[in-house]
């Protein structure tokens, strides 16, 4: 695989993921809806099953530092936090055997996990407060949906660049 074609991708990502953000809050129904696009959290796991588990932490190493200096009031949230979902995705992913089923099912779910890993280091160091019924409600289902619908649009260009730039 060319070398520059993974870390591009995860730079076009991040920069994707930052217009997204734009979209955020939403008004419907006299409600506010907050929305979190994951899409090079998103990537990095996909990295991490379908070429190297070596290069994806690297890449969540990287991107983590990124996200941390960017979004993040605390630093090290999203570089430990994204480097241990590639961690814990490989060794998933020998168990199951990269099926995409499977594999959607996994992604979405450690963006629920990676948006509880966040709010919980948030709650604790006291930059926001708790309230399970209205985070669930009005930012992590509206957080999957979105990153699902994005996961299924973006899933299989991504899988063909990955096979297209292989040696």
């Amino acid at each position: 695989m060319r070398l520059y074609v993974i870390p591009l991708i995860g730079i076009v990502l991040f920069f994707l993921d930052s217009l997204l953000t734009r979209l955020s809050p939403v008004h419907l129904f006299n409600e506010t809806f907050v929305i979190v696009p994951r899409l090079t959290f998103l990537y990095i796991l996909i990295i991490a099953v379908y070429k190297n588990p070596k290069i994806a932490i690297i890449l969540a190493i990287v991107t983590g530092m990124f996200t941390d200096i960017y979004y993040g009031g605390v630093y090290g949230i999203y570089t430990f936090g994204y480097t241990i979902f590639v961690i814990m995705m490989d060794k998933l992913f020998k168990v199951f055997y990269r099926d995409i089923l499977m594999m959607v099912i996994l992604l979405i779910f450690s963006v629920f996990l990676l948006e509880i890993w966040t709010m919980v280091f948030y709650v604790v160091l006291g930059v926001t407060s708790f309230d399970l019924g209205h985070i669930v409600i009005f930012r992590f289902v509206p957080t999957l949906i979105f990153n699902l619908l994005c996961l299924i649009v973006i899933f299989p260009f991504i899988l063909k660049l990955l096979e297209r730039n292989t040696n």
